[in-house]
């Protein structure tokens, strides 16, 4: 791999020189003046198509302030102060042309070179530091492209970017990424085929101490092939090389992971109108490293439409899994009908039987049904929309006290709230939290904290940490199982939603669930039970928008009651010049769960944007949270941004003054940030006329 990378960079940094060097060399160009314009003299070898130039002054200062109750010397708080100034002078061309002949190579992109000053200093009570860099910067975005429109055809590039990461009531980030890579593509009639090559370095930078920088590389290698046997009949590989590495704020052991992904699909359609599907879908993986999961999956599905009104479909499904010590065997089977009653209402059944085999542990049969009704229809007030779903389904569990494995569960954070673990009693130490992706590791301590009351398990976020409120995340983690265990779940969810004309749509949904354990098993593992309600209204008109909610939670865990009220007034609308403000109140209140306590919490934005001229323009935008937790303590954020546009001709300037506080029970950090940036553009500095 080390030899392919080597030779990716040379080639790529060759095609990017090569056309640099060549246009400074100045290498005879496509133009012609006015005086041959009757004559035109084409360049034999090499065009440059247009080569324009730039001058950037760019700046940033930003200062840090954190307070904490953690008592150093003579009781006093610890205080952490962090100031960082950067500037750049840059100067850059962005190019285009062609070697040869258009349709041979052609070559295209961004690169300039920059001067920059960097300086940051830190003061804590205990020490100060300083730190001083100074340099030069490579800024490109090269790609050449090869026999463009032909059956084979390819291309390269090279990329180092810079950009800001504005992050909600925390210090923006700035990231610089740097990659190259190549994809070449077969397009044969029958068997087209395409193989690629990325390699991607990403540096994040303005945490609050430097040392907590962050560091991602991911190299990847893909193949495909897509053979269309006919125009019904289709077979498709693909296969996937990649390697990542990640280094975290506040992790001293970077995670790395080796994986290869193969993934096989085959496509029959049949009948009469080709109105029948066999589809056939095969996984497998192979995985290395850190949290490594080794997986193999087969799943035909077969689904014939009878007539307009009905089909039905057939799926079975196995996986292997090896993770975490363990060797999964899985088998699923389900049927499935769909009925659709004229336009308004349509029928979905389905019946399913799983097993489940972990090797020298446990054994699970699962089976169960569900239909769910879908209903919609004009009526002379409005619209009418109308959902019931009914579910039920039993688990039998053979063996002995044993493991079984959880994966992708997901969830989305919602404060004030802790995510509760769809099951009971799991084992300490194998939970694993990534991002929605499931490429990013969250750190427990860091961005995230685990708490268990008897077999209960709950995970809270951290606000100092990189998960933001509103964010889903993925979770694995394993849990014990009852011995001859047997769990019986009846789900019921319900909508119903009339949208009137004039704006009203009053609105109410229920979400039941009953799961009861085997009384025999002896096992602790309560039955949870859940009754979900929301009833609300919601008015919508053209320059306002208002809602309110009143929510029933009563669970077996941490039931609440809830009103929530909303609302979005458009305070100015037009092409150049708007306000929009918004906010969000919601009151909580917590019975006979973990802790008895009462929460509010008030979200309120205000977005303005306004051109003042056609050169001229500016935008604001400032979010406040207010959190009042009985038993956590009040947490007040800030995040406040301001800033300015000029563009005049070829000149332009943007002026962003940034304002985060954070204001925790034990904690305040306050974040100041200035940025500036002017740009002069030179176009055509070949002199076209």
């Amino acid at each position: 791999m080390s030899g392919a990378v080597s030779t990716l960079r040379f080639a790529v940094s060759s095609c990017a020189a090569w056309a640099i060097l060549l246009g400074a060399a100045g290498v005879p160009v496509a133009y012609a003046s006015d005086e041959a314009a009757t004559t035109p003299q084409r360049p034999k070898y090499f065009s440059l198509d247009h080569l324009d130039a730039y001058l950037e002054l760019e700046g940033e200062y930003s200062y840090t302030r954190v307070e904490t109750s953690r008592r150093v010397g003579y009781g006093r708080n610890l205080t952490q102060r962090n100031r960082d100034w950067r500037l750049e002078e840059r100067i850059g061309l962005k190019l285009g042309g062609w070697v040869w002949d258009p349709g041979l190579i052609s070559f295209g992109g961004d690169f300039s070179v920059a001067l920059t000053q960097n300086r940051f200093k830190e003061d804590t009570d205990s020490f100060d530091r300083t730190d001083d860099d100074n340099g030069y910067l490579l800024e490109f975005d090269l790609r050449a492209n090869f026999f463009q429109g032909q059956e084979f055809s390819g291309s390269v590039y090279g990329l180092r970017l810079e950009d800001r990461i504005n992050r909600r009531f925390q210090p923006t980030l700035n990231q610089r990424r740097t990659g190259f890579g190549t994809s070449w593509v077969y397009s044969h009639q029958k068997v087209p085929m395409e193989l690629s090559y990325d390699y991607l370095e990403t540096d994040r930078t303005g945490n609050v101490d430097r040392r907590d920088n962050e560091h991602f590389t991911e190299s990847t290698l893909r193949y495909g092939a897509d053979w269309l046997i006919t125009d019904h009949h289709r077979f498709k590989l693909s296969y996937e090389h990649a390697e990542t590495k990640q280094e975290y704020q506040g992790l001293r052991e970077p995670f790395e992971t080796t994986r290869d992904l193969l993934i096989v699909e085959h496509q029959l359609e049949f009948g009469e109108q080709h109105q029948h599907g066999l589809r056939t879908l095969v996984h497998w993986q192979e995985e290395s490293g850190d949290f490594a999961r080794d997986f193999f999956e087969i799943g035909p599905q077969l689904t014939l439409r009878h007539t307009d009104d009905l089909q039905t479909l057939y799926k079975y499904q196995f996986n292997r899994e090896r993770y975490a010590g363990l060797d999964i065997e899985t088998q699923r089977a389900d049927f499935q009908l769909v009925h659709q009653m004229y336009t308004n209402l349509t029928t979905t059944v389905d019946v399913f039987g799983l097993y489940e085999d972990i090797e020298d542990d446990i054994n699970t049969t699962q089976y169960g049904a569900s239909v769910d009704w879908q209903y919609n229809r004009r009526n002379r007030f409005g619209h009418l929309y109308a959902n019931l779903a009914l579910a039920y389904d039993t688990e039998e569990v053979d063996g002995d006290n044993g493991r079984r494995i959880v994966l992708d569960e997901a969830h989305t954070f919602r404060d004030p709230f802790a995510l509760i673990l769809r099951n009971r009693n799991v084992v300490p130490g194998t939970i694993v939290v990534t991002d929605s992706s499931n490429r990013r590791f969250y750190r427990l301590g860091i961005d995230y904290a685990v708490f268990r009351q008897g077999n209960v398990t709950r995970i809270s976020r951290i606000r100092t940490g990189q998960i933001a409120d509103g964010n889903t995340v993925l979770i694995d983690y394993q849990i014990r199982t009852p011995a001859d265990g047997k769990l019986d779940t009846v789900r019921v969810d319900f909508s119903l939603e009339q949208r009137f004309s004039n704006g009203l749509t009053p609105y109410y949904r229920l979400s039941y669930r009953n799961q009861e354990d085997d009384v025999s098993t002896g096992f602790l593992r309560r039955a949870d039970r859940t009754n979900h309600h929301h009833i609300g209204t919601k008015y919508e008109a053209k320059r306002y928008t208002l809602g309110a909610e009143f929510e029933i939670f009563d669970d077996k865990v941490e039931p609440y009651d809830a009103f929530h009220l909303d609302g979005l007034l458009r305070i100015l609308e037009s092409p150049d010049h708007s306000v929009d403000a918004s906010t969000r109140l919601s009151r909580f209140f917590f019975e006979d769960g973990f802790a008895d306590r009462n929460v509010t919490v008030i979200d309120a934005e205000l977005d303005h944007r306004w051109r003042l001229t056609d050169s001229l323009s500016t935008v604001e935008r400032v979010a406040y949270r207010y959190e009042d937790d009985s038993a956590a303590g009040i947490t007040q954020a800030w995040d406040v941004t301001a800033g300015l546009e000029y563009v005049v001709g070829d000149l332009s300037g943007e002026l962003t003054l940034e304002y985060d506080r954070l204001d925790l029970p034990d904690s305040e950090e306050d974040n100041y940030g200035v940025y500036f940036r002017v740009r002069r553009e030179l176009p055509d500095v070949l002199g076209r006329r």
